[in-house]
């Protein structure tokens, strides 16, 4: 029993270090500016079935726009089904480093919600990297 208590405490000191590191990471590394997004690419994975002439059916896996369903607005609006895809987000920002423009890219998968509510035109909070801000990532 004196084990598994051990195990516990090792286990939430080792967890609040970990958060204590990506806040400090974050809070020293990064600042946080508003991007604007230019555009995005979505691509879902998609599973076509059809049914061949001596009556087997066959499935094969596609990956192509997900705008390419009609469905796709629907589970985009509704989030009735978790869709399997990547979506690549082209952000436009000013680097508070150097004041220049800059674009960077973020990058969502079908868990993300962010993969079904981003649009062009948006803007969102992003951290630039201090060392190169080219470098961003999702605030």
């Amino acid at each position: 029993m004196i084990y598994s208590l051990r195990g516990m405490a090792f286990t939430m000191v080792v967890v609040a270090g970990v958060g204590i590191y990506a806040t400090i990471d974050r809070g020293v590394n990064y600042k946080e500016v508003k991007g604007s997004i230019v555009m995005i690419d979505r691509k879902c994975d998609f599973t076509e079935t059809t049914t061949e002439e001596d009556g087997h059916t066959v499935a094969r896996g596609i990956t192509d726009s997900c705008n390419s369903t009609d469905e796709w607005t629907t589970v985009k609006e509704k989030r009735n089904k978790v869709v399997s895809g990547k979506a690549v987000v082209q952000v436009s920002y000013t680097a508070p480093q150097d004041g220049a423009q800059h674009f960077g890219e973020l990058r969502f998968d079908g868990r993300d919600d962010e993969f079904y509510q981003l649009k062009a035109g948006d803007e969102i909070a992003i951290l630039v990297s201090n060392d190169d801000p080219s470098k961003i990532r999702k605030a």
